[in-house]
């Protein structure tokens, strides 16, 4: 699996001195320019923000899939037209069944960060300081107020083993076809995500 991203613009243009103010148009001739290159075939792309000419000189491999990270309406549109689908982030279950699942007819990967714990007001607490700047990406706070949030905390999955598998399967009823989960916290408290992960990993 191979997923890709346009990336944010102000990480764009500050740390690469690239304009990033056509990423649909410049993420539209980058697949075009990718994709075949990855089936093994030539690819020949005279765009506004890539040129590419030429094919890979390695030997034949079956390609990986490809996700788009995508949010917004138009990016959506493209990963269903040219990817095998999209992979969010910040995404909560209402914005899956809303804004992404009818949008994407192939696979919908959810990566949220996921902690098993006694403590899921404190660990809230510490998601909203740790994930502060996410609500300073507008196309992140857009998601938040559609799923009636006030930020990244408050689409951290957490709780005991039966209320996190409860919350992870929401977003399997919204539409999610898998989940990235990413264990967070102490040592213990991973130790213990992890251990209910794989058990709902290896139960249909």
């Amino acid at each position: 699996m191979l997923g890709l991203g346009p990336g944010r613009r102000q990480r764009i243009e500050t740390m690469f001195g690239r304009d990033a103010s056509r990423p649909i148009g410049h993420t539209r001739e980058f697949l075009t320019a990718l994709l075949p290159l990855l089936r093994g075939e030539s690819a020949e792309v005279h765009g506004e923000t890539i040129t590419t000419r030429g094919r890979l000189g390695i030997a034949p491999i079956a390609p990986p899939a490809v996700l788009l990270a995508a949010l917004g309406p138009k990016m959506l549109r493209l990963a269903a037209e040219l990817t095998d689908g999209t992979i969010t982030v910040w995404t909560g279950p209402r914005v899956i069944a809303e804004r992404i699942a009818p949008a994407i007819d192939g696979r919908i990967v959810v990566n949220i960060p996921v902690a098993v714990t006694n403590d899921p007001d404190g660990v809230r607490a510490d998601a909203a300081t740790t994930f502060a700047a996410a609500q300073s990406v507008p196309g992140y706070q857009a998601l938040f107020d559609q799923e009636g949030v006030a930020g990244p905390a408050d689409v951290v999955v957490a709780g005991d083993e039966a209320e996190v598998e409860r919350q992870l399967r929401r977003y399997e009823e919204a539409g999610a076809t898998e989940i990235a989960a990413v264990p967070w916290g102490p040592p213990e408290q991973i130790t213990r995500t992890l251990k209910l992960l794989g058990a709902l990993n290896s139960t249909p």
